[in-house]
């Protein structure tokens, strides 16, 4: 069963989301701030991240920017950014920032679970093949 971390303020719309990702068939960790996020991330390791932007205490491109810079070990960890901010600059910053994906709520739950079946069959692909070269280094 794969792993996913979600980091959003907003209580309920929290609780729905991880609702939808367990009736999916994933294990869901919650976080209500990005500081608290990041601690999940290092203590967990979860397969991918759903982040909020808008949050206290760290922001989800604060998390974001600090994964990606100071956590070489994590950076293959899909993260997808949750924002009620919709304007095409706000998602080009974000995606040019190491998101993997930028959804504007309200969030349409069909395509955010396809995107995450897309990422974390990507990240089981290139492990899989990480461990074939191993195998053949040895």
């Amino acid at each position: 069963m794969h792993t996913i971390l979600c980091i959003e303020d907003v209580i309920e719309l929290r609780q729905d989301i991880a609702e939808e990702l367990e009736g999916a068939g994933y294990e869901v960790l919650q976080a209500g701030d990005g500081e608290r996020g990041l601690e999940m991330i290092i203590n967990h390791r979860p397969d991918l991240v759903l982040c909020d932007i808008t949050m206290p205490r760290k922001d989800g491109l604060q998390l974001l920017k600090e994964i990606r810079g100071n956590f070489p070990l994590l950076a293959d960890m899909p993260i997808i950014l949750l924002s009620a901010l919709s304007d095409q600059q706000r998602i080009l910053s974000g995606l040019k920032q190491g998101a993997d994906a930028y959804f504007t709520k309200p969030i349409n739950f069909e395509y955010l679970l396809a995107r995450i079946h897309a990422s974390i069959r990507q990240i089981a692909l290139i492990k899989h093949k990480e461990k074939k070269l191993m195998v053949l280094d040895i």
